[in-house]
């Protein structure tokens, strides 16, 4: 067929894509655990240097002076090029609501012909999510349990009683 160069391009786009984000988001979620480490350290020393209330306070005003940094660091990183041109497309369409209408009308040829296409695509929609899925099966079945065992740890954790109380 003369589409399956192009069907099998895409496919290996959507492969790289999921492998890609699959990494990013185990990633992200381990440096995140290990921020937020880094923050309950942080948050113990400082109640251990400057007491319960101004350690808190110091620790609240590090987090809003690096917030204040990442905003003004990421304020301007869209070119004025780009502003203007965004500008200018939700001017022009306004005089596109006619399609919009369209579009959210229940009985509107538009409507229908979306709702066609879309329940045509969704077996192959399935396939490609479980094509892309099962290379990956070990570490979501990894995470999962994981994330099981980590909450069985915090119930019997909090069930269990302090010698202080």
């Amino acid at each position: 067929m003369i589409l399956d160069p192009i069907f099998q391009r895409v496919d290996e786009s959507i492969a790289n894509a999921t492998r890609g984000a699959s990494r990013l988001a185990i990633v992200a979620t381990l440096a995140l655990l290990a921020l937020g480490f880094a923050t309950a350290a942080a948050h113990a020393y400082a109640m251990r240097t400057w007491g319960e209330i101004s350690g808190n306070l110091v620790l609240a005003g590090a987090f809003l002076f690096a917030a204040l940094i990442v905003y003004l660091a990421t304020k301007d990183s869209v070119p004025p090029e780009t502003q203007t041109r965004t500008a200018e497309l939700e001017q022009s369409s306004f005089a596109q609501l006619p399609f919009v209408d369209q579009l959210f009308k229940p009985d509107g040829n538009l409507m229908r012909s979306i709702g066609s296409s879309i329940g045509s695509m969704a077996p192959v929609a399935a396939k490609a999510v479980a094509e892309r899925v099962a290379p990956n099966l070990h570490l979501i079945i990894g995470a999962a349990v994981g994330l099981m065992i980590a909450s069985k740890i915090s119930e019997k954790l909090d069930s269990t009683k302090s010698p202080e109380a």
